[in-house]
């Protein structure tokens, strides 16, 4: 290995841990690692934008469950575009390496090219750690430390700096010789106490109402089998955020939905008397601090690998530090011991609850007289025609919301949205990730014209590297979910820079060399997602769908305008006027 320069290191030391995949965008920074990297097996997938490389590195460990993601970048404005999917993956705990090019360490404040600023300094607020490397022979041992802190514990995004000088020097001896066994498959994962698991069966088996919360470290752990021996063995019915869609068949006889349906039914009067929450936050996902989805004098389990996130907004009665699976394993072998009652009742008001805000479209019209398609009927065609195999990578506002309320996730991590960043232009790359994770399997980004815009350029990625992914814009000449905001806050007449033009996507996505159809009647959506899943190659459905109509999750998203003594703002909490 003496005979070997930085980045040639680098790319044996990914290899020899187990990477196979990396995403990336070139820059001079990188050569000594771009030139080396085919040579030890490593697949690059180069894309157009920095923060779609990232935003793929992403995708890929979703899609994994787990495995780390790998993005290489260049220096400056590299680094600085691959900021946003960093803050994106270190919000939803995904386990993700940066690496970035840097000026040669020698040059430092001398003004040199794409230098100036601390991009260390800059990356580590959103990361669990950042380092820059100032030795060539600690490359293989940093890295390996880099994928442990990535992987273990809190997963999330970790970053490192390789200046020019490190990249393209010879390497010495090094320091801490790495291999494929990184120590971390062996970890033993915690699982609770026998008496907490028997404190938290004795909670649930006596609850009347009891459900499970599902989040994303039921997809991490991963969760499916053993939550679904406990389901089954209990009763208690399993509803999943949108980052554990797919943990439990979207068809199994207790999984009830996306986790609105609980605060739907709470309006009926069935509101849960027990909550579990597995690997899943308290936060804007499951109803904030509201009381709407996790009543206040509900019980509440939760469980979660970082005890930081136990009782963020109100306190846990069971706060429980451990891994998912290892506890619905436990909790699956104890439920045998315990009487369980009869939940179909409460099932039945979850799933009538769930399909309540479907009632409120299903008996209107699918066309519109501007020519435009309903949106709901747009998604729910587009749901019925997808491939039941397909997975899902969900970007804009409105968009997902119509879409969320049809598709259904074919398995655990592949159904992929914004998440907590709220970023917009992620679906590109999370499909990119999750098609090189699965080749073979197809792969389809739900998207709004809003969205679709950031990151359009991709289409040429996919083309280059004939990834086969399908992309639906849900157009409707707008950014609906801020429009309908701005209609609802200062009413009719008053919307600012909220409008865009009709534009052809499927004609920018053909001159990318991606196949495109523009659809303005509904019954030509499932010909055409046929025809585009059967191609073999990437394409682009641009579906019009009606601008004037709003989905309910805005009005919820803005809150009671007429609540006195209030300003209603659009997202968060209205703010009180003393």
């Amino acid at each position: 290995m003496s005979d070997l320069n930085g980045g040639a290191l680098m790319a044996k030391t990914l290899a020899t841990l187990g990477v196979k995949h990396v995403f990336a965008l070139h820059g001079g920074h990188l050569d000594a690692f771009l030139v080396a990297a085919p040579e030890e097996g490593l697949e690059l997938i180069d894309t157009r934008h920095e923060a779609t490389c990232g935003h793929a590195a992403d995708g890929y460990a979703r899609a994994t469950g787990g495995k780390v993601g790998v993005a290489v970048i260049t220096a400056g404005p590299g680094f600085t575009n691959g900021l946003t999917p960093m803050a994106s993956a270190y919000l939803d705990a995904i386990p993700t390496l940066f690496f970035a090019g840097a000026p040669p360490l020698r040059e430092t404040e001398t003004n040199p090219l794409q230098g100036g600023f601390d991009q260390v300094a800059m990356a580590a607020p959103a990361c669990k750690w950042a380092h820059r490397i100032t030795n060539v022979e600690r490359i293989p041992d940093l890295i390996e430390k880099a994928i442990r802190v990535a992987t273990t514990g809190r997963p999330g995004p970790v970053f490192l700096e390789v200046p020019i000088d490190i990249m393209f020097a010879p390497s010495p001896p090094i320091m801490l010789p790495v291999s494929s066994d990184i120590g971390v498959t062996g970890l033993k994962r915690a699982a609770p106490s026998p008496s907490v698991s028997e404190e938290i069966l004795t909670i649930l088996s006596m609850a009347k109402r009891p459900a499970i919360v599902a989040g994303g470290g039921t997809i991490l752990s991963p969760s499916s089998e053993p939550l679904r021996k406990f389901i089954e063995a209990s009763g208690v019915p399993v509803l999943t955020n949108s980052r554990a869609h797919g943990v439990v068949p979207h068809d199994h006889p207790l999984y009830c939905g996306g986790v609105d349906a609980m605060g739907i039914a709470a309006m009926s009067g069935q509101a849960p008397d027990v909550v579990m929450l597995a690997g899943a936050r308290q936060g804007l996902f499951t109803g904030g601090r509201s009381g709407a989805v996790i009543p206040a004098n509900a019980k509440l389990i939760q469980i979660d690998t970082d005890a930081g996130e136990l009782g963020r907004l109100r306190p846990a009665d069971v706060p429980l530090v451990a891994d998912c699976a290892a506890t619905f394993e436990l909790l699956a072998d104890g439920a045998q011991g315990y009487s369980w009652t009869d939940k179909s009742e409460w099932v039945s008001a979850l799933k009538t609850a769930r399909s309540a805000v479907n009632a409120l479209f299903e008996e209107a019209p699918a066309q519109s007289k501007s020519s435009a398609i309903h949106p709901y009927h747009a998604a729910k065609a587009v749901a019925e025609a997808l491939h039941p195999e397909t997975i899902l990578s969900c970007d804009g506002g409105e968009a997902i919301a119509w879409a969320s309320m049809h598709l259904k996730s074919s398995g655990p991590g592949r159904f992929m949205t914004n998440g907590y960043l709220g970023c917009l232009g992620v679906g590109p790359g999370l499909a990119i990730g999750a098609a090189i994770a699965h080749p073979g399997t197809p792969v389809a980004v739900i998207t709004g014209d809003g969205a679709v815009g950031f990151n359009i350029q991709e289409f040429d990625t996919m083309v280059r590297h004939r990834l086969p992914i399908l992309t639906i814009v849900m157009n409707n000449s707008g950014w609906g979910m801020s429009k309908q905001g701005q209609d609802i806050v200062y009413g009719p007449n008053r919307r600012s820079v909220v409008a865009l033009n009709d534009t052809n996507y499927d004609q920018v996505a053909a001159g990318f060399g991606a196949a495109g159809e523009r659809i303005d009647r509904v019954e030509d959506i499932a010909p055409a997602i046929e025809r585009a899943q059967t191609s073999g190659v990437p394409s682009c459905l641009n579906i019009i769908t009606d601008p004037e109509i709003g989905h309910p999750v805005t009005q919820s998203m803005v809150g009671d305008v007429n609540a006195e003594n209030e300003i209603a703002i659009p997202y968060y909490e209205n703010i009180p006027v003393n």
